[in-house]
C-alpha cells in the first residue's frame, strides 16, 4: 500500500450525451446518452483507489439514489469517504458530445460542494494531521482553498485546474502548491495569453510551483520542475469513445507516481498511458487502469 492520501474536491453524477451526427445547434440532435459515475477529484479518487492507493476523500454527496450508489461505489474500492450532511441533490455534469466524440458543450451543477467549507473541515481537523499529500480540485470555494492552505502549510499539495474560470482561485497560492496538471487554457488563464507552451511552463515554475504539467488536447504534454523542462510527444488516437475524464486520468498518473517518488518525466509517462485508456471508455473512469496497480 502506498502513501496515504487526502483527496477534497466534487463527485458528480455524469450524463453524457453523443449525437450520431453533426450537431445542430437550436434542435434536438439523435444520439445516446449515458449516466455514470463522475466528478473531477471522484474521478481522481477512483483510478487512486483502483491503483492501490490508501485514499482518504472529503467530498460532497446528496441523500438520492444516484450519490448514494457512488458513494457505495467508493467504499467497495475501500476509500474513506467523509461528507457533510446537506440537504441538496448530489451534485451532476452534463455533457454534450458532437459525431467525433469531442466535447461540444457542458453544464455543471455543483452547489452542494459549498458544503464543504471551513466548518466543515474544522470538525475534522484531526485527519489532517495523518497526510503530508493532499489532493485539492478547483471546484471547492476560494474561503475554503484559502483556509485548507493556510492552515496547513507544510503539505504538499496536489492541484488540478479544471477550468480557466475556476483555477483564479489558486493565483495567490501558487507557490505552495507541489504539482499544478492544467492545460493550455487554464495556465494562459495564469500567466498569460501570448505565451507558448514551453513559456507557460517556465512562467508557473518562476511562480513557485515545484511541479507544472501543462497538457493541449492531442498536442504534446509539457511538464517542468527544477530539474528543466521536458516534452512528451502525443501521437492522435484514433476511435476513441469519450474525452470526458481523459485529464483526470492524467491527473491520477502523475499523483500515483510522484508519491512514489518516480522522476516527473516518469509520472507523465505512466499518467499519458492512463489518459489513453480512459480515452477509450465510454464513461469517465475505467477497471481497465487496474493492469497498472501492481507497478511501484
Amino acid at each position: 500500500m502506498s502513501t496515504p492520501l487526502l483527496l477534497i474536491g466534487g463527485s458528480n453524477i455524469d450524463y453524457i450525451g453523443i449525437s450520431q451526427n453533426k450537431l445542430i445547434s437550436n434542435v434536438s440532435n439523435i444520439g445516446t446518452i449515458s449516466i455514470s459515475f463522475g466528478g473531477v477529484m471522484r474521478n481522481i479518487c477512483e483510478n487512486l483507489a483502483r491503483l492501490n492507493n490508501n485514499i482518504t476523500f472529503i467530498t460532497a454527496i446528496g441523500k438520492d439514489t444516484l450519490g448514494q450508489e457512488l458513494k457505495k461505489q467508493l467504499i467497495d474500492l475501500k476509500v474513506k469517504i467523509y461528507s457533510p450532511n446537506a440537504n441538496l441533490p448530489s451534485g451532476s455534469y452534463l455533457a454534450i458530445n458532437d459525431n467525433n466524440h469531442d466535447l461540444y458543450s457542458a453544464i455543471c451543477d455543483n452547489r452542494i460542494i459549498t458544503q464543504i467549507n471551513k466548518e466543515f473541515l474544522i470538525k475534522h481537523k484531526n485527519l489532517f494531521s495523518q497526510f503530508e499529500d493532499i489532493c485539492l480540485d478547483s471546484n471547492l470555494d476560494e474561503e475554503t482553498i484559502s483556509y485548507i492552505i493556510n492552515t496547513y502549510p507544510n503539505k504538499k499539495y496536489y492541484v488540478d485546474a479544471i477550468s480557466p474560470t475556476k483555477v483564479k482561485k489558486y493565483k495567490n497560492f501558487l507557490n505552495k502548491l507541489y504539482l499544478i496538471k492544467c492545460n493550455i487554457h487554464e495556465a494562459k488563464e495564469l500567466v498569460g495569453n501570448a505565451l507558448s507552451p514551453y513559456d507557460l511552463t517556465k512562467e508557473l515554475l518562476n511562480l513557485g510551483i515545484k511541479n507544472v504539467v501543462i497538457s493541449n488536447g492531442s498536442h504534446n504534454i509539457y511538464y517542468g520542475n527544477n530539474l528543466g523542462i521536458g516534452v512528451l510527444e502525443v501521437k492522435p488516437v484514433k476511435d476513441f469513445e469519450n474525452t470526458t475524464g481523459c485529464g483526470d486520468a492524467l491527473t491520477s498518473g502523475l499523483i500515483n507516481h510522484l508519491i512514489r517518488n518516480h522522476s516527473l518525466k516518469e509520472a507523465v509517462e505512466f499518467a499519458h498511458q492512463l489518459s489513453i485508456i480512459t480515452l477509450m471508455s465510454k464513461s469517465a473512469t475505467t477497471k481497465e487502469v487496474e493492469k497498472f496497480k501492481n507497478i511501484e
